[in-house]
């Protein structure tokens, strides 16, 4: 095989510039999961079966030498020379996969901006800066009802045919194995990747190893025993590793954990069992922070406007357009929607005094604000299997929806803040949105000021500079409302607390320079003042 050329990189001046602009602590392994030695002149015996199913595998009784070639990041090379590729030629090529198919929002940033002539997802750009392949991971649940997830691997074989890219399996049985070098913030699951069909099969419980977290980096043998379907699994289509290595699609590195794990990861190399005998250490890894996906704007330089076309809105001129001054051209900024805490397992809902809906949609909340002189009904809050205080809130986007339906982001700034007129049985807070890409990405600790409740009736201005994120929140990226409000995509009003009903009634928001909210309700009433 013509091994492809190797890009000059060399291993002893990438060592001297890892280990003197990082600093890298030791830390313990957990070996016990590892098999005790590795002996690469050992020879494996090849499994057979019968299954119809399976890769036929070769008659001989010891392995052979496998023809994958061990891959090793600082050599700068983006395809991995598997020795099961076709004419194709789509074998080896790193690929990144999120659980958003799921209904989870997870993400990898990458240090470098990727892409090359020919794909806009190549990798060559991360190989080269990291010696690996190496990024930083958020985990977010989003809806889904089991730990996130994110991941990186590769196929070994590649596209069955051209113009068919789904991926073919080959017998890897002769690789005897995986071995690995690299270095991660949390433990990670090898997975034996399979066909789509066969996964299905085995109820998507593929066989994996599982590899320890490492700070510096490690390497790590793993023949194909060691690879077991997980524990969960009681289906009756049984799958070892050896069997799995006689039809493997890709091996892929899976970063699961809890909802806001937040940690970095580099793949310095990998090849078969026998391989990885020129590793380095220590691994390069990023620091574990997040990059805004929107440059937060400098709240001085440039300075920000003073002036805006938000228009006061109050509730008793049964207006149901809130005027924001930002709109897209959409025409669908400044409408009142609802939220509540079903997506994370709560049974919150609010209760309309009237029937929602006009000739448009039937969520319009165009009778509600005919009816109360403002926005009102009773939060009724139920935590379902919710561990932590259930929630419901109403919003409104300030530049409206884009062609994809999510609402964008508009610079407000010249607001200075907001005016709010209300009455609410409960402390509400008055949370900035800055869409779902960037709300994942500060783990949905949103700038907030808190406001108090009120059964007669309330104003309150808010600056920008009010809102801030929770104390909770122990992220990397932080943001102040200054910046939040040159990217803000709505406002929301978010009712929080024990279970139990409470009334609530919004009459009037405006911007804090130029906003003219005021009062129009009487005492204790959830229903407008007649004039």
């Amino acid at each position: 095989m013509n091994r492809k050329q190797r890009k000059s990189f060399g291993k002893a001046s990438l060592f001297a510039l890892i280990a003197a602009s990082l600093p890298f602590t030791a830390c313990s392994y957990l070996d016990d999961i590892m098999p005790p030695e590795h002996d690469p002149g050992h020879d494996h015996p090849i499994i057979r079966s019968s299954s119809s199913n399976l890769v036929e595998s070769s008659s001989s009784t010891v392995r052979p030498h496998s023809s994958f070639e061990t891959w090793y990041g600082y050599e700068g090379i983006p395809q991995i020379e598997t020795g099961f590729g076709n004419e194709t030629e789509s074998y080896g090529y790193w690929l990144s996969k999120n659980d958003e198919s799921e209904g989870g929002l997870s993400q990898i940033f990458w240090p470098a901006e990727k892409g090359n002539d020919y794909s806009d997802d190549a990798m060559d750009n991360i190989i080269e800066h990291c010696g690996g392949l190496c990024g930083t991971y958020l985990l977010n649940k989003g809806s889904m009802t089991y730990n996130p997830f994110v991941s990186v691997g590769f196929n070994l074989v590649g596209e069955r045919v051209f113009g068919d890219p789904t991926p073919a399996p080959a017998n890897a049985t002769s690789m005897g194995g995986v071995c690995v070098t690299y270095a991660s913030d949390m433990i990670v699951s090898l997975e034996m990747g399979l066909t789509d069909e066969m996964e299905e099969n085995v109820g998507y419980a593929v066989p994996s190893a599982t590899l320890p977290k490492s700070a510096t980096g490690t390497t790590k043998f793993l023949s194909w025993s060691d690879f077991k379907q997980p524990s969960w699994y009681k289906g009756s289509f049984k799958m070892p590793g050896e069997k799995a290595a006689q039809q493997l699609v890709s091996l892929r590195f899976k970063f699961q954990g809890t909802s806001g794990s937040l940690g970095s990861f580099n793949i310095a190399a990998v090849g078969p069992y026998d391989g990885c005998k020129d590793s380095m250490f220590p691994v390069y890894k990023p620091t574990p922070t997040i990059p805004d996906p929107v440059d937060p704007p400098d709240p001085i330089d440039p300075p920000a406007p003073t002036t805006n076309d938000f228009e006061t809105w109050f509730g008793y001129n049964s207006i149901y357009q809130i005027q924001t001054g930002y709109d897209n051209g959409s025409a669908t900024s400044g409408y009142w929607f609802s939220y509540g805490d079903d997506v994370d397992g709560g049974a919150s809902k609010i209760v309309w005094p009237v029937e929602l809906g006009n000739e448009y949609s039937d969520d319009a909340i165009d009778p509600v604000i005919d009816y109360c002189g403002g926005l009102c009904g009773t939060a009724i809050l139920s935590k379902g299997t919710l561990t932590y205080s259930p929630y419901v809130g109403v919003g409104f986007g300030l530049a409206g929806e884009s062609k994809y339906g999510d609402l964008e982001p508009a610079d407000a700034a010249g607001m200075g803040g907001v005016c709010i007129s209300y009455i609410s049985d409960v402390a509400p807070a008055l949370e900035m949105s800055l869409g779902e890409e960037m709300d994942a990405a500060i783990g949905y600790a949103l700038p907030a000021a808190f406001l108090p409740k009120s059964t007669v009736g309330t104003t309150k201005f808010l600056k920008w500079s009010d809102f801030k994120q929770p104390s909770w929140y122990k992220g990397a990226t932080k943001i102040t409302g200054e910046q939040a409000s040159r990217m803000l995509a709505s406002l929301k009003f978010k009712m929080q607390a024990a279970p139990g009903s409470y009334n609530f009634n919004i009459q009037a928001i405006g911007p804090y320079n130029g906003g003219t909210c005021s009062n129009t309700f009487t005492a204790g009433s959830n229903k407008k003042k007649r004039h």
